[in-house]
C-alpha cells in the first residue's frame, strides 16, 4: 500500500509538471477536451488516494470497527502508514473536498447570476449590444446565452474586426466553454498542484475560440489584430480587468495566430493516456490494499466483561 501510493503521488506531480506542455503541444480544442478530463481524473485519484489513507487510521476507533466488523487492534497492528501521515492525509481530505465545494458553488453562482441578469435581453444565442462607452465582451454561459458587446467596443473596431470578435465570442458559446473552465476550476481546488496546468487549460480554451474564429473569417492575421486590438482598448479602459476576449496568454494568442494552424500530434495524446492509466492503476491499488488490510483484521470482539464479586 505504501509502495502504492507514493507511485501515486508521483504521478501527480509529474502530471502537474507536464500538463502545460501538453497543453501547448495538443490543439487548443484537443488540449481543452483532453486536459479537463484528465485534471479531474488525476484530482480524485489524489483524494481517493488521501481518503483510502487516512480510512487505515479512523478504522481504528472503536465505533467504526464494531461498524464495519473488523478488529481496531489487528487494524493498527497492520497499518503500514504512520498515525502522523494517516491524520495528515484526512485532514488533506477533508480540505480537498471542502476547497471543491466552496469553489463549485461560487463559480456556479456567478455563472447563474450572469445569465439571470441577460436572461430577458434578447433572444437565446442571439447579440445584445449594450450603450456603453467601456469597451467589453463577453459570452453569458449556458446553451441559452447570448453574446454581450458594448458600442464603445463596437465603435473602435472595423467591420472586419467585428466579424472576428462575434466570431470569438460565438465559439465560447457554442462550446460552453465556461462550464469546461468550471470543470478545471474544480480540479485545482481539490489539488492545488494542479495550478498550472489549469492556467494553461485557460490559455487552451481562448486559442480553442481564436482558432474557430479564424477559421471563420479566413483570415489567421485579421483575428491576430482584432485580439491585440481588443486588449488594448479593454486593458486602457479597465488596468485591471481580464475578459474572455483577452483572456490567457495575449501576446502567446497573437503569436499562434500569425503562425500556421496546429495539427494533431501523436506523441503527446500517449503520454497523457499513459499517465492516466497509470494515475488510475496506482489509486486503485491503494484502495485495493486497504480493502485487504481490513479483510485480514479479523473479526470485531468486544471488551470481555468485568466480573465483580
Amino acid at each position: 500500500m505504501t509502495t502504492a501510493t507514493i507511485i501515486a503521488a508521483v504521478l501527480t506531480a509529474v502530471f502537474a509538471v507536464i500538463g502545460p506542455g501538453l497543453a501547448r503541444r495538443l490543439p487548443p480544442a484537443a488540449a481543452t477536451r483532453l486536459l479537463v478530463p484528465a485534471s479531474l481524473v488525476v484530482a480524485a485519484s489524489g483524494v481517493w488516494v488521501l481518503i483510502a489513507v487516512a480510512f487505515t487510521w479512523v478504522a481504528q476507533f472503536q465505533v467504526v470497527s464494531r461498524y464495519g466488523d473488523w478488529s481496531a487492534e489487528q487494524v493498527r497492528a497492520g497499518t503500514p502508514f504512520p498515525t502522523v501521515i494517516a491524520v495528515a492525509c484526512c485532514l488533506l481530505a477533508v480540505l480537498a473536498l471542502g476547497r471543491a465545494t466552496v469553489a463549485g458553488t461560487r463559480r456556479v453562482r456567478v455563472l447563474l447570476a450572469v445569465r439571470q441578469s441577460c436572461r430577458h435581453v434578447g433572444e437565446p444565442g442571439s447579440l445584445v449590444v449594450l450603450d456603453n462607452d467601456r469597451p467589453d465582451a463577453f459570452a453569458t454561459p449556458g446553451a441559452r446565452g447570448r453574446i454581450v458587446v458594448t458600442t464603445g467596443l463596437l465603435r473602435a473596431l472595423t467591420a472586419d474586426e467585428r466579424r472576428a470578435l462575434l466570431a470569438h465570442e460565438a465559439s465560447h458559446l457554442r462550446h460552453r466553454h465556461a462550464w469546461w473552465l468550471l470543470a478545471a476550476e474544480l480540479a485545482v481546488a481539490a489539488n492545488p498542484m494542479l495550478s498550472s496546468t489549469v492556467r494553461a487549460i485557460g490559455h487552451a480554451v481562448e486559442r480553442w475560440a481564436d482558432e474557430d474564429a479564424a477559421r471563420a473569417v479566413t483570415d489567421r492575421r485579421l483575428v491576430a489584430r482584432t485580439l491585440a486590438r481588443t486588449a488594448l482598448l479593454i486593458r486602457a479602459a479597465a488596468p485591471s480587468q481580464a475578459l474572455p476576449a483577452t483572456g490567457g496568454d495575449v501576446p502567446g494568442r497573437v503569436r499562434a495566430l500569425l503562425e500556421p494552424a496546429p495539427r494533431p500530434r501523436v506523441v503527446p495524446l500517449a503520454v497523457l493516456a499513459a499517465l492516466l492509466v497509470a494515475t488510475t492503476l496506482a489509486a486503485g491499488t491503494v484502495q485495493r490494499r486497504g480493502d485487504e488490510l481490513l479483510d485480514q483484521a479479523g473479526t470485531y470482539s468486544p471488551p470481555a466483561a468485568t466480573v465483580r464479586h
